[in-house]
């Protein structure tokens, strides 16, 4: 395959990335099983980064295998495509990672929002029937809506 290094190169950055955020998956899980809300944050701003930085990596591959003359393949036929035997090993592994990495960030975020749905869910069947807004209280027991209402602003 003409410029093989190139866009073995690039698949390697790329199954890295996805290995990376497969792990990212896996804590964000923690996090939500955990329910510490500061993990959980993190875990979710994480997220967003990691999807601009999938879309880019995407585009980014779509753009060198246009480039190298594989536009719209797959990594399955570049791999049939390939005359070079040892490329081709090459390939055949590196897309096995990429495979598994792809699959682990999927079940990872499925079980993810399971998890995040079975909580919302225990949410609504605890919460009293009828009330659509809760209260929520300060650190001194008062409630939000009536935050600034002091003593002597009271009427008499």
């Amino acid at each position: 395959m003409e410029n093989f290094e190139v866009f073995y190169d690039f698949m390697t950055e790329y199954t890295e990335f996805l290995e990376e955020t497969a792990e990212k998956e896996k804590d964000k899980l923690s996090a939500l099983l955990s329910d510490d809300l500061k993990r959980i944050e993190h875990c979710l701003n994480e997220h967003q980064s990691t999807i601009k930085r999938t879309e880019l990596f995407e585009r980014e591959r779509e753009k060198l295998q246009k480039k190298l003359g594989m536009n719209g393949l797959t990594l399955k036929q570049i791999i049939e495509n390939c005359s070079d035997p040892d490329e081709k090993e090459l390939l055949t592994k590196l897309s096995l990672r990429f495979k598994t990495a792809i699959d682990n960030v999927k079940h990872a975020n499925k079980t993810s929002l399971q998890v995040a749905q079975m909580n919302l869910q225990i949410i609504e069947d605890v919460m009293p029937a009828g009330v659509t807004d809760a209260k929520v209280y300060n650190a001194k027991g008062i409630p939000s809506i009536k935050k600034d209402i002091g003593i002597l602003n009271k009427k008499i």
